[in-house]
């Protein structure tokens, strides 16, 4: 059964992992650098990213516009006044089109001062993304720093990003480790939200060891119950396999 990745939107934002960075001594010195924020840290272990994941999926379907958000973070002293930084759309390496997937926005952006992070906002259009679950694909959008006046370069992971772009619900990362709710598929993750709409986070805590244990319980009755089919095969979905339906 093919699955999409998430991002899930609400707005679902999804990390995809890459290789080591490189490292700045601190106290930093020198002019000070930006970059896209592409790591996190779980469990004490820092997980990489190359890419950003915005879906419609979760939204209501009287959404078409949105906005999709990604985090920019400085190395350096900080500055009380607004400073600019540059970004470009790499075009050779994006399928995004401008006016279809995203609306135009400047190569110069603002960092507002006082803020040891920013927000790069990009507005973007539903209504020629891709919907299917079975066949998953995302529009890329691929982003790059520029060096500007007001700030150098920050570490070589963070000066590009893609937006990965989609209208479909994909496999949270949570999902496999939860246990108990068997394949992935987007009804049964909507159901789980029916649930609790904790279900909707990127790090939703449930598993088999607390409260998630009687919600798998709980999506294995439903789907038991009250009929629920693929959209795209006609197949009715139970907890732990899917069965084609007689004609």
């Amino acid at each position: 059964m093919s699955k999409l990745i998430y991002l899930f939107a609400v707005v679902y934002i999804v990390f995809s992992f890459v290789g080591c960075d490189q490292d700045i001594d601190f106290p930093y010195e020198g002019k000070d650098r930006i970059q896209f924020k592409h790591f996190s840290t779980v469990n004490n272990k820092r997980l990489y990213a190359d890419s950003v994941v915005f879906s419609f999926g979760l939204l209501n379907d009287t959404v078409r516009v949105d906005t999709a958000k990604i985090v920019m973070q400085y190395l350096g002293k900080g500055s009380e006044t607004e400073r600019t930084y540059n970004v470009m759309i790499v075009l050779d390496s994006t399928t995004a089109k401008e006016g279809i997937h995203y609306a135009a926005f400047p190569q110069e952006q603002k960092f507002r001062p006082g803020k040891l992070t920013d927000t790069l906002r990009v507005v973007v259009y539903r209504d020629s993304l891709n919907k299917s679950f079975a066949n998953p694909t995302n529009e890329c959008l691929y982003l790059r720093l520029q060096e500007s006046e007001d700030f150098d370069l920050g570490l070589r992971g963070g000066i590009s990003m893609r937006l990965l772009l989609n209208d479909y619900l994909s496999q949270p990362s949570w999902w496999s480790s939860h246990g108990g709710l068997g394949y992935f598929h987007p009804k049964k993750w909507r159901i789980l939200i029916s649930f609790n709409e904790d279900y909707k986070k990127s790090d939703c805590s449930f598993d088999q060891n607390n409260e998630g244990r009687t919600y798998a319980r709980g999506l294995d009755n439903y789907l038991r119950n009250v009929p629920t089919y693929d959209d795209e095969t006609g197949m009715r979905l139970y907890l732990t396999y899917m069965q084609e339906v007689e004609k």
